[in-house]
């Protein structure tokens, strides 16, 4: 029986048993890698959202005070406000938030100041 060199029953399903736990990490990684993905899509999204809305409000007169309004196909919700400050009346705080609607706690908030 020395002259034998191949595996064992035994062996083989050892090294398949090893094999299948290292690719069901693997695959449980790439679960996780696609969502963060997802969410890091949307939080994208509605960063470039409420910086679009942020410059659209800074070019208006600042007699919009406050408004929401969900953008169209995008599952993106964004609030805003206007707000004049009472050191300077001269001065006036926008305030752009942007989520997920149906996640608001991941949202994206721009604040800018406005001199008019």
């Amino acid at each position: 029986m020395t002259g034998n060199k191949g595996l064992t029953l035994l062996e083989v399903m050892i090294a398949l048993s090893i094999l299948s736990i290292g690719l069901l990490g693997m695959v449980s990684a790439f679960d996780t890698g696609h969502r963060m993905l997802a969410i890091s899509e949307k939080k994208s999204l509605a960063g470039q959202l409420a910086r679009n809305k942020m410059e659209g409000l800074r070019a208006q007169h600042p007699s919009l005070l406050n408004g929401t309004e969900d953008v169209n196909d995008t599952g993106i919700t964004r609030k805003w406000t206007i707000v004049q400050s009472t050191k300077d009346p001269r001065l006036w705080v926008i305030t752009v938030e942007a989520f997920p609607t149906n996640q608001p706690k991941q949202s994206v908030l721009f604040k800018s100041l406005l001199f008019y």
